[in-house]
C-alpha cells in the first residue's frame, strides 16, 4: 500500500511540475495543443482542433502554472516521506479533486471541452479517490491491522 501510494504521489506530483513548467515557458495553448496532438493520435479521434487561447487566459494560466508547480513539489515532498507524511495524502488528493470538480462546473456552464480535458477530468476525481483507498490501506497497516 505504502509503494502504491508513494508511486500516485510521485507520478502525480511529476506530472504537475512538467505540465506547470511547459505552460510556463511555452504557453497555455502550445502545452494544450501539444497534448491534444498526443491524445488525438492515440485515440484516433478526428473532431475539431482545440480553440485558441487568448492572451488573458495564457497570462492567467501562466500565472496559476506557478502554483500548480508548487502542488507538484508538495507531492514529491510527501512521497518522498511516506510513512511520516501520510496525514498528508488525503489533502493532497483533496485539492486534485476539487480541480476536477472545477471542471466539472466548466462543463456544465460553459460547454464540453476537447475530449482531452474530459479525460483530465476523469482522472482528477478518480485519481484521488485511489490515493484515499491507498492511503487508508497503509494507515491500517501501519496501525497494526489486516
Amino acid at each position: 500500500m505504502l509503494l502504491a501510494l508513494r508511486f500516485c504521489l510521485i507520478v502525480l506530483g511529476a506530472s504537475a511540475i512538467t505540465i506547470a513548467l511547459s505552460i510556463l515557458l511555452v504557453g497555455a495553448e502550445a502545452t494544450a495543443a501539444t497534448a491534444e496532438g498526443v491524445f488525438n493520435t492515440v485515440s484516433r479521434w478526428r473532431g475539431p482542433p482545440g480553440e485558441h487561447w487568448p492572451p488573458t487566459m495564457d497570462s492567467e494560466l501562466r500565472f496559476y502554472a506557478a502554483l500548480w508547480g508548487a502542488y507538484g513539489i508538495v507531492l514529491l515532498r510527501a512521497a518522498w516521506g511516506v510513512p511520516r507524511t501520510l496525514p498528508q495524502a488525503p489533502w493532497l488528493a483533496a485539492i486534485f479533486f476539487a480541480g476536477g470538480v472545477g471542471r466539472v462546473l466548466s462543463r456544465v456552464t460553459v460547454g464540453a471541452p476537447h475530449p482531452f480535458f474530459t479525460l483530465l477530468m476523469v482522472i482528477e476525481l478518480s485519481l484521488p479517490v485511489l490515493i484515499t483507498l491507498l492511503w487508508l490501506g497503509a494507515r491500517a497497516r501501519l496501525r497494526g491491522r489486516p
